[in-house]
């Protein structure tokens, strides 16, 4: 790709068409309000990024100094249909874009205006396969695909300086991998592999050039487990379970093998979607698809998790949040529509109170403008 258009308006009804022509590849899941504050780039360049996963297109949200949410001209953004990841490298505003349904991984960096620039060099082909998701190590230096199939398989990709891609090497995962979501542990030395079909997290060793090395057998992970977060020391990770009502919570070892925290599974409500652990790494937020709400946890020293007061903490009737994120001072968490009565998502802000317990905030949730956001596509920049 070498041009990057802004997607036109038009009827929510040719909208709803083109989204029914990649519903095929969608088993998974799940114009803006300007804030208080001035959204002038001089002011603040840090964004969120949300994907339409059917449509294919990307909506970045400039977040304002009061926390505040404005999308950007031109949003959302045209990439390729079946988007299932957007990753962004850490300390950068590079993002990379996974596009099953145009098979494919593309590589933008958001200018201080928000929009999207193509990064020469980062556009590389899946080469057949369903569902894909991405994940970035901490240092930016490797990026991952995970892609389904019998048997799945993880392809690692060098970056340059530039953000320009290279190939590295090709893992073959074992089972049930036609859904696969990879994530990297805050260390960057584990990869896993959740495997939603068949229930389960595999470990990865992480060598320096991109090799993975399977670390122990499976874990079982519940009924479809879906977007784990990580406490920030990396020694806990949590993960939703879809179809089971719970999170699942584990200890990653010294060597990377998981083991569960005690008491898990959790309870975790209707449809739970992901995780997003605070900086300290003492809470944790999930939200709930079908329960329209946000549940909250605060985590023990051994990693079980306790409900915050009063949670699970509700949003307006119709919303569906299957995204979440935390401001840079953790004042206001963001959660993001995965299912909505309204057709596009709506980006809702909670004010975090000093027990963690969450308020709906004053400032105003925001229309992203896509359609269907399943999958980890909700990236902050720096």
């Amino acid at each position: 790709m070498t041009t990057f258009s802004s997607r036109q308006q038009s009827p929510s009804g040719a909208r709803i068409r083109k989204a029914a022509a990649v519903l095929a590849v969608v088993l998974v899941g799940g114009v803006g309000a300007a804030s208080g504050a001035s959204a002038s780039p001089d002011q603040n360049s840090r964004f969120l990024t949300l994907a339409g996963t059917l449509v294919g297109d990307v909506s970045v949200l400039r977040i304002a100094p009061d926390g505040g949410l404005s999308a950007v001209a031109g949003s959302p953004f045209s990439v390729g249909p079946g988007i299932f990841s957007v990753v962004n490298a850490p300390g950068s505003k590079n993002v990379y874009v996974t596009q099953v349904g145009a098979q494919r991984v593309s590589g933008y960096r958001i200018a201080d205006d928000g929009s999207m620039v193509p990064i020469p060099g980062t556009e590389v082909p899946m080469n057949g396969g369903p569902i894909a998701t991405s994940t970035v190590t901490p240092d930016g230096r490797l990026l991952f695909v995970g892609q389904g199939g019998l048997p799945g398989k993880i392809s690692s990709y060098a970056i340059s300086d530039t953000g320009a891609l290279s190939p590295l090497t090709s893992t073959q995962v074992e089972g049930l991998g036609l859904a696969p979501m990879v994530t990297v542990d805050p260390t960057g030395r584990f990869l896993h592999w959740t495997s939603v079909l068949d229930g389960t997290v595999t470990a990865f060793r992480i060598g320096a050039n991109g090799g993975l090395t399977v670390v122990g057998k499976p874990v079982a992970a519940g009924a479809a487990p879906v977007n784990p977060g990580y406490t920030p020391d990396g020694r806990f990770v949590y993960v939703s379970q879809e179809q089971g009502g719970k999170v699942s919570g584990f200890a990653i070892g010294a060597n990377g093998e998981l083991t569960p925290t005690p008491g898990s599974p959790y309870a975790a409500g209707a449809m739970p979607h992901a995780a997003v652990v605070t900086a300290d790494g003492t809470r944790v937020y999930v939200p709930q698809v079908a329960g329209g709400s946000v549940a909250g946890y605060s985590i023990g020293a051994d990693g079980a998790l306790t409900p915050l007061p009063n949670s699970p903490y509700s949003l307006p009737v119709g919303s569906g949040p299957g995204l979440v994120a935390l401001s840079d001072d953790e004042k206001h968490l963001y959660a993001a529509d995965t299912l909505t009565i309204n057709v596009t998502s709506r980006m809702h802000i909670f004010d975090v109170r000093a027990d963690g317990s969450l308020a709906q905030s004053s400032l105003p949730a925001v229309d992203t403008g896509v359609f269907f956001g399943d999958g980890p596509t909700m990236v902050k920049t720096p």
